[in-house]
């Protein structure tokens, strides 16, 4: 557009505006919200692996295949990071009361898809484990029935605890 002066922008408009076909416009048109997902959000629930000896050939984004022998559920969780050392919880509630900023080797942080959790008809007694989760149930299970495999070396890891 070229440099026009204010005088003759608006009588451009006003032009344009006489050129509006008033004679086939309606009054029923659709004023309802639209809504457009544009990307859906995420939330993952993390997992707590307590581990008796420390692993060697450990990756930041290795797969784990949690297996639940008995019922012969499995469901793959990722590891993301080490837990830190000498953190404690608050005995009251789930806040973080103290954290260093050292790893601890021993503490796997695993996660998994919440919706994974919430909608798999496939893992009926594993998502009862999740404390979040609005199937949990407080259950008793052999450690030798609930194991953790590393999907990329193969190897299962020996734990003492698993935190949900």
């Amino acid at each position: 557009m070229e440099n026009l002066d204010y005088d003759s922008v608006y009588d451009q408009i006003v032009e344009q505006i006489k050129n509006i076909d008033t004679v086939t416009l309606t009054d029923e048109v659709d004023q309802s919200p639209a809504v457009a997902e544009i990307e859906k959000q995420r939330i993952f629930i993390w997992i707590r692996l307590y581990l008796k000896d420390q692993i060697e050939d450990l990756k930041e984004g290795d797969d784990f295949l949690m297996h639940y022998s008995y019922t012969k559920e499995e469901l793959i969780t990722k590891f993301i990071c080490f837990g830190k050392k000498h953190s404690f919880k608050d005995s009251e509630g789930d806040s973080e009361i103290s954290m260093a900023t050292d790893d601890d080797p021993l503490c796997l942080c695993l996660m998994v898809d919440e919706d994974t959790i919430k909608k798999s008809e496939e893992i009926p007694f594993i998502r009862t484990l999740f404390k979040v989760s609005e199937h949990y149930q407080e259950q008793v299970y052999h450690r030798e029935e609930l194991t953790f495999t590393n999907t990329r070396t193969s190897q299962k890891v020996e734990y003492t605890f698993c935190d949900f």
